[in-house]
């Protein structure tokens, strides 16, 4: 009796256990991060307005850039009549290296299909660490996708210095909620009508 009473303490703590260890864990799929993750494309859009045409919208579009960014002709890499790329820097995702992201534009009648690309890291330098010296990383060789193992990160919920599954995959969510929000902060502009002007008139017609 005494035996039997052991081993079923022995398995409901083990149980408890590994109820307990898996709560404490937490996985992030690649799918979570990309829409198609074999062209490192992040998200993609279509939005729709009533009776814009295409140029109205590149205007509206080039506003909302202009005022985004502080060097707008330099983050513009191309433009078409109906198309524009740009090629920026977030710094959404790792406090230690930042990412490219290349938009792709688009227009039609009514509409703009935007495109959100991982464009890999940005160069960083070597540097020290006490006598330690950490090598520097060239440029658009790290990929978000890159920290994710058989598409997935799996990682221990408590933050922690040494946690790095855990900055990873916060990361990366934080890195695709931040695409995600541009894209609603973008949508808004362009819809507003005052978004044509850039800026909001003031009494004198400026």
């Amino acid at each position: 009796m005494n035996k039997f009473y052991f081993l079923t303490l022995f398995f409901l703590s083990a149980l408890n256990v590994f109820g307990q260890s898996k709560a404490e864990r937490d996985t992030v799929y690649l799918d979570q991060i990309y829409k198609d993750a074999s062209t490192y494309l992040v998200s993609q859009r279509v939005l729709e307005f009533d009776s814009l045409s295409a140029t109205e919208l590149m205007k509206r579009f080039e506003n909302w850039g202009g005022q985004n960014f502080r060097n707008y002709e330099h983050v513009r890499t191309s433009k078409t009549e109906s198309q524009i790329t740009l090629n920026y820097i977030t710094s959404s995702f790792n406090p230690d290296l930042d990412f490219y992201i290349i938009m792709v534009v688009e227009f039609k009648e009514n509409k703009m299909r935007v495109q959100i690309f991982d464009d890999a890291n940005v160069y960083k330098p070597g540097s020290y660490a006490g006598t330690t010296y950490i090598a520097g990383i060239s440029a658009r060789t790290i990929h978000i996708a890159s920290y994710f193992k058989e598409g997935m990160i799996d990682y221990k919920l408590k933050p922690g210095m040494m946690n790095y599954a855990e900055k990873q995959a916060t990361g990366a969510l934080a890195y695709k909620a931040s695409v995600e929000s541009g894209l609603d902060e973008l949508y808004s502009f362009i819809k507003l009508n005052t978004a044509a002007n850039g800026a909001k008139k003031t009494d004198d017609g400026w």
